[in-house]
C-alpha cells in the first residue's frame, strides 16, 4: 500500500462511517480498534473494539457533538509499518449538553493490515479545547 492509497482510504472510511456504516465496516478488520481517550465528563472518550462497538461511537458521538468542518493539514504515510498520521483541525465542533464550540487541533493515526483493511484508529486530539466545551 503506497501514501496515495492510504490517504484515499482513510478519507473514504470517513465519509462512510456517518452515511453508510454497512461499507465502512466492511473496510475494517476483524480485530479492529478505534480509541479516542477523553476526559471523563465528555461521554464518547474510550475505547472500542470490534464493528458493533464502533457503531456505538457512532451513535454516542451524534447524540453529544456536532461535527464541525474537518479539515486535514498533510498525510504521513510508513508504507513499512502501514501507518498513516493525518494532523488536522476541527473547526466549530459542538457539545450539544452546552452549546459551546471549539476549534480542536488533531492528529489521527491509522493503521492497515496486509490485506489492506483497516486495523487501528487512534484520535489524538487537543483535550483540553474539547473538555471546555462541556464543562459545565
Amino acid at each position: 500500500m503506497d501514501k496515495k492509497t492510504a490517504s484515499e482510504m482513510a478519507g473514504k472510511f470517513l465519509e462512510l462511517l456517518f452515511s453508510n456504516y454497512d461499507a465502512a465496516a466492511e473496510m475494517m478488520s476483524d480485530d479492529f480498534v478505534w480509541e479516542n481517550l477523553l476526559p471523563k465528563h465528555i461521554p464518547f472518550g474510550r475505547s472500542y473494539k470490534g464493528v458493533a462497538e464502533l457503531k456505538v461511537y457512532v451513535d454516542e458521538l451524534a447524540a453529544a457533538w456536532t461535527l464541525g468542518e474537518i479539515v486535514f493539514h498533510d498525510y504521513i504515510y510508513d508504507p513499512e509499518t502501514r501507518i498513516l498520521a493525518i494532523p488536522g483541525v476541527e473547526k466549530g465542533g459542538t457539545a450539544l449538553s452546552t452549546g459551546r464550540s471549539c476549534d480542536m487541533d488533531f492528529i489521527w493515526e491509522f493503521r492497515f493490515t496486509d490485506e489492506g483493511k483497516i486495523c487501528y484508529v487512534r484520535e489524538y486530539n487537543d483535550t483540553n479545547a474539547i473538555a471546555e466545551t462541556f464543562d459545565r
